[in-house]
């Protein structure tokens, strides 16, 4: 079996492959085994310096750092009409006051989150409709 770190891929020896990547490492059947059974328990495959792969456990705290970003943006994102609508002194219907307040609290909430427990984050609901 074959590994590429640029890839992040296996090669199987036995196939004949037209574009074959310039950095594959050569590893075992056992280890390639382990590998993709630590990756079924939820390990991530790496590479080396080497080259060679090497079971990690995933970066859950960068993760959670990420999600909390993009769940914060797409918060923004969702009242961004009703924004344009204070910055241009219109006055804002009841729902459109009651969605802003709500999307406000929720940005709040996801502020207070602590990203440094992470995988075990409770994240809180949106209000948003999915």
């Amino acid at each position: 079996m074959r590994y590429s770190p640029s890839e992040k891929g296996f090669f199987a020896e036995e196939i004949e492959y037209n574009n074959l990547p310039d950095d594959l490492v050569t590893i075992s059947e056992d280890v390639y085994s382990q590998l993709i059974s630590g990756q079924a328990d939820g390990k991530i495959i790496s590479a080396g310096d080497d080259g060679k792969p090497f079971l990690s456990d995933p970066d859950y705290v960068s993760e959670a750092e990420q999600k909390k970003s993009s769940l914060t943006r797409g918060a923004m994102q969702s009242v961004d009409v009703i924004q344009l609508k204070l910055q241009a002194g219109r006055t804002l219907t009841d729902t459109e006051k009651a969605t802003l307040n709500a999307v406000l609290d929720y940005i709040d909430s996801l502020e207070a989150v602590d990203t440094s427990n992470a995988p075990n984050i409770v994240w809180p609901d949106s209000p948003l409709k999915s």
